[in-house]
């Protein structure tokens, strides 16, 4: 990859997560940037824009950080169903941590129930993100998308996670799945060598 490529995918990747960022401004503190002056009004976009900017970084650098692990595994690993039997494990384990550890520290001895929406909703974004993967390169790519789609997005939501109102779960998540979406549908583009 080279710098221009990589300076494309992480300007295209901020600008995103700052229209994440601005999307979630909208959702959820539409009524309250609007009750003052225009002035209120930009300001809160900008801040909401440069908020979902910083989440792209941290996307950024759990998209790279994957990318170094499953080099080194695939290295260490030399049978790729064994690493894709890792990687769906992890998958599985990940989810039964989210339902867990949340359950455990917010739950107050209540149902468990809600406490599997959060996880199912990103399970299901991660497969719909893995089949759209697969259909634009090939089948051997589902696997390590939805485990970085899953895995690594529950990674980066973590801080979101420890709270239990909407507006702290979501407003974290539309940056983090912009921008996750986009760096792995964008990788074998910007990774095509030039002829």
């Amino acid at each position: 990859m080279s710098l221009r490529k990589y300076g494309w995918l992480f300007i295209t990747t901020l600008l995103l997560g700052g229209l994440g960022g601005i999307l979630v401004a909208i959702i959820f503190d539409w009524a309250k940037m609007t009750e003052g002056d225009m002035g209120n009004f930009f300001m809160g976009m900008l801040m909401y824009l440069l908020y979902g900017m910083t989440i792209s970084i941290v996307s950024q650098m759990g998209f790279f950080a994957y990318m170094t692990i499953n080099y080194f595994a695939k290295t260490i690993i030399r049978s790729a169903s064994l690493w894709r039997s890792i990687q769906i494990f992890l998958v599985l384990f990940a989810f039964f941590d989210m339902v867990y550890l949340r359950y455990n520290s917010l739950g107050n001895g209540g149902s468990v129930l809600p406490f599997f929406f959060e996880p199912t909703m990103l399970l299901i974004v991660a497969v719909a993100t893995a089949y759209g993967k697969v259909s634009v390169t090939n089948r051997n790519a589902f696997v390590p998308t939805l485990f970085f789609m899953f895995v690594a997005t529950a990674m980066e939501w973590i801080p979101a996670l420890k709270e239990m109102g909407v507006h702290a779960t979501f407003s974290m998540l539309v940056p983090l799945l912009f921008c996750n979406v986009w760096q792995v549908m964008q990788l074998h583009r910007v990774l095509k060598t030039e002829s």
